[in-house]
């Protein structure tokens, strides 16, 4: 192959790789906190109980074609763990003490993978697996969730139990060890988002 034929298959390989990048344009969509709720439930010797997160964020970057979600390129999840609270201040305080949140501030969820993703119409479903660092300890968990979306906003559900011995917390306990929290809890969110500023790799 001549010099000017080596040029010209260049060219084509960068054109390919360049629609091939921007066919599928990547879009930053950002938190709404005011409608957003992230809730943890549980059981105890005594009755259910609630708590919910009161400081979060979430960073989030789809793929979209065609007003449908054809991929999921980024979730970052991190709330401060002194902001879980519930309606009762000793509740409160014996979840900060089993959260260790002097000691681990910080709660994490990192994106890995997206599993049967599927979109039709607007709504969308599939399974993120990802890193959860929850008091000092890491597991990989898989999270289902569903959602919709209209015009420039985008709504996402799910929730996810876990253990709390699984990251090696020691399930709070109250008057004496007369009142006693199960092990089992489940994570619920109802997350709001909007269109953010548009990028292309």
């Amino acid at each position: 192959m001549n010099k000017s034929g080596s040029y010209k298959a260049i060219f084509l390989i960068i054109w390919v790789a360049f629609s091939a990048l921007t066919a599928f344009p990547q879009q930053q969509v950002n938190l709404i906190p005011g409608q957003s709720s992230l809730k943890i439930r549980g059981t105890s010797s005594m009755h259910d109980w609630e708590e919910k997160v009161e400081k979060f964020d979430v960073n989030l970057i789809l793929k979209i074609k065609d007003n449908e979600i054809t991929g999921i390129d980024k979730v970052n999840f991190n709330c401060k763990s002194a902001s879980i609270t519930s309606d009762n201040s000793l509740m409160t305080n014996k979840t900060h003490d089993a959260l260790l949140v002097e000691k681990f501030p910080e709660i994490t969820f990192r994106l890995v993978s997206v599993d049967n993703l599927t979109s039709s119409g607007g709504i969308f479903s599939g399974t993120l697996s990802g890193d959860l660092s929850l008091a000092g300890v890491t597991k990989r968990v898989n999270i289902t969730f569903t959602g919709n979306k209209t015009g420039n906003r985008f709504a996402v559900k799910g929730s996810k139990m876990l253990t709390m011995t699984e990251f090696k917390i020691k399930p709070p306990t109250a008057m004496l060890g007369t009142l006693k929290t199960g092990d089992a809890i489940t994570i619920s969110f109802d997350l709001q988002f909007q269109n953010g500023m548009i990028s292309q790799k």
